[in-house]
This record gives structure tokens, C-alpha cells and sequence, in this order.
């Protein structure tokens, strides 16, 4: 009963992490056409230039939020050890 759980579980994290994978190379597919007019492609190189680069700017604003409210926690935490150890003697 066991192994026939293990194996449930392997497959069924396996089926999802590919489900991921799969959304996150349809993020970009609807900027990558290619078209026969030299203009209309110019346009659409541009506009995927400036979507990587937005993208880009979102995913260092996220990271940099992370960072300070994961060192603001990190304090937090240390006070309360502290406080915790100031109590305990």
C-alpha cells in the first residue's frame, strides 16, 4: 500500500511540474511570429524587447521587496529570541 502511494504521489508531481513548465514557455510564444513584412517584424522585435525588458524590471522589484521583508522578519525574529532570553534567566 505503501509503494502504490509513493508512486501516486511521484507521478502526480511529476504531471504538474511539467503543467508548469508548459505555462511558462506560452508566456512568451505569442511574441515570437514570424512575418514575411520587414516593417511588421521590426514592430513585433520591439515590442518583445520591451516586454523582456519589463518583465525583467517586475521580476528585481519583486526580488528586492523579497529581500527587505525577508531582513524585516529576520529582526523581528531576533528581538523576539531576545526578549525570550532576557525572560528566561
Amino acid at each position: 500500500m505503501k509503494y502504490l502511494l509513493i508512486i501516486g504521489l511521484t507521478w502526480m508531481t511529476i504531471c504538474y511540474g511539467q503543467q508548469a513548465k508548459d505555462s511558462i514557455s506560452k508566456d512568451l510564444k505569442f511574441l515570437e511570429s514570424i512575418v514575411k513584412s520587414s516593417e511588421l517584424q521590426t514592430q513585433i522585435d520591439k515590442l518583445r524587447k520591451d516586454y523582456e525588458n519589463e518583465l525583467n524590471q517586475l521580476k528585481s522589484k519583486f526580488k528586492l521587496e523579497k529581500k527587505s521583508l525577508r531582513k524585516s522578519y529576520k529582526e523581528k525574529f531576533k528581538m523576539i529570541k531576545k526578549e525570550y532570553k532576557k525572560k528566561k534567566k
